[in-house]
Parts: structure tokens; sequence; C-alpha cells
């Protein structure tokens, strides 16, 4: 039986326009009758099996950043893709088609949830510097660890140190050429390990943030719940975690047949029921989401001795 929460009331829609979210709308919602029809062709030549090099030309046949993206679903090859895309850089059909698909409604939702991760980090970084001489970071399944890194160059002044962990080497390989591009390698620690033994693999580390964005998306409520958990107590009195996961739309059924990108959807209500039942306080956490309301980002901290809600 499910255990029963109390419920978190903090769940807003950020539309800070000082936040330089993209919120472009009109196009994409005209023309959703349109990828749904394509996303029900390739879905039904998937169920009857009917075996071709591309899930359609429109998409991966002839966009190479589409391709590329459905090539490294579900890893940091595809955030890649789709968080540094440059648009306007090729002209054409091809180019404009690229631009097209490249800034789907999903695309600038993944976008503007960096933009939301960055500044959240940079404000805990900020807050735990007023009463700690050195600040200490821990990045769960890091991945490129882009918004980490750039939330690092941010804050230079502070006193900072930062473990980045993820299973995948190439993540790791990259996140060290990003973190010498950036100037802050001196300050961060590689890892590669499983989030499953992030206490152990830490070694002395004792971090008063932990990040962890993208990860949940994947991982069963059961899993999640557990693992959250652990860092709830691997955290001190007034540590800080922040987390997000992906919320249902009608562009999922297009992520999930023509892109291969499965993912597990939750509502921002059912987000803050897993950080709540893994320990944190209704009251200690928020939960924002970006302006088109696919992704949502929890921010909580444990209360203690050095909290201050």
């Amino acid at each position: 039986m499910k255990k029963k929460t109390k419920p978190m009331k903090d769940i807003a829609i950020d539309t800070g326009r000082d936040a330089g979210y993209e919120n472009r709308r009109w196009l994409y919602h005209l023309t959703l009758p349109w990828n749904l029809l394509l996303t029900a062709w390739v879905a039904l030549k998937k169920v009857i099996s009917l075996k071709t090099k591309f899930s359609t030309f429109w998409v991966d046949g002839i966009s190479l950043p589409a391709r590329g993206i459905k090539e490294g679903a579900a890893s940091w090859r595809a955030l890649d893709i789709i968080y540094n895309y440059k648009f306007g850089q090729e002209v054409g059909f091809t180019g404009r088609l690229n631009d097209y698909w490249l800034a789907i409604l999903n695309a600038q939702a993944v976008r503007n949830r960096l933009k939301l991760v960055k500044r959240e980090l940079v404000g805990a970084i900020m807050e735990v510097a007023q009463r700690e001489s050195e600040v200490r970071l821990l990045s769960l399944a890091s991945g490129s660890a882009q918004g980490v890194i750039e939330a690092m160059a941010e804050t230079r002044d502070i006193n900072l140190k930062v473990t980045l962990l993820d299973l995948d080497v190439t993540a790791v390989e990259y996140s060290k050429r990003l973190a010498a591009e950036y100037g802050v390698s001196r300050q961060i620690s590689f890892i590669v390990g499983s989030t499953s033994h992030f206490d152990r693999a830490g070694g002395g580390l004792k971090p008063h943030i932990i990040e962890m964005v993208g990860f949940l998306d994947y991982r069963p409520r059961t899993k999640a719940i557990r693992l959250i958990k652990r860092i709830y107590e691997f955290l001190p009195p007034g540590g800080k975690f922040l987390t997000a996961n992906i919320i249902s739309n009608p562009e999922r059924y297009f992520l999930h047949w023509i892109l291969n990108w499965r993912m597990i959807y939750r509502k921002p209500e059912e987000l803050a029921a897993l950080v709540i039942e893994a320990g944190f306080a209704p009251e200690h956490c928020r939960i924002i989401c970006e302006p088109h309301r696919i992704h949502a980002v929890a921010i909580c901290t444990k209360p203690g001795s050095s909290d201050r809600p």
C-alpha cells in the first residue's frame, strides 16, 4: 500500500523573462497534428516489425542533429546536441528542418531546465558560502555536467569543491574537456562509478549540495525513493538536494517512437511525493516548472541546526 505523504504547497511555474527562457509555442501547437500522424505511422511500422534504416525520412533520415539525438537517446550525447545546437547555421530546406526539430517544445524545455538548474545551483552555492568556508557539491549521474560547470564559472570567487560522478566514461571525459574550457578543472574531481555506490565512491567528500538532474526520468518509483533516501541521509543538516523529472506532454509519443527516447513521466506532485517520502519535509522543498511545464525541478533542504528556512 502506497504511503500517504503530506502534500507540498510550494509548486510554481517560472515564467520570468529575465531567465532567458525559450517560450515559442504557436508553430508547434499548429503542427502537432502532423507530428502525431507521423508518430502514429512510425509506431505502426515498428509494431508490425517493418524494418527501415530510419524511423522516418522527415526526422532522422534528413536531419543529422535529429539523427544524433536518436542515436544518443537517454544519454549525455543527445542532451549535448540539444543544449548547444546553433540555430541558423545551415541554410536551405535541410537547415530549416534542423531548426524546426531542435526547437520542438521538448527541446526548448530541456534548455529551459538547464537555465533553471544553473540558477538554482548558483543560489544554493552562494547560500552555503555564507556559513561555510568551503562549499562542496556532488553531482550524481552528472553526464556532461554543463549546468554544474557553468554554475561554477559564475561563482568563481567562492571556495567551491565539486565531484562529478557518472558511470559513462565518455561523459566523464567530455566533462573534463568542458571544465578545462571554463577554467574550473582544478576545483573538480571526476569519478567513473554508479549512483548505487555514490556514498562510497565519493570517498571523504561531505557535500553540502547534491545535484541529480535527469536520472529520475529513468528510475521507477521504489528505486527512486530508495536512492533519494540515501541522499537525504548523506547530506548534513542544512544540506541542499536538487533534482528534476520530466512531465507528460503531447510530444512524449514523438520522443518514444521516433527518437527511441523512453522515460518515466511524473506530475510535479508525484515528484514532490518522491522527495517527501524519502525524508524531506514539505515545508523545506520547492518545485519549480519551466514555462512549458515539461520539466519540474525540486529544490530541497535537509532541516537541522544549519537550516535557514
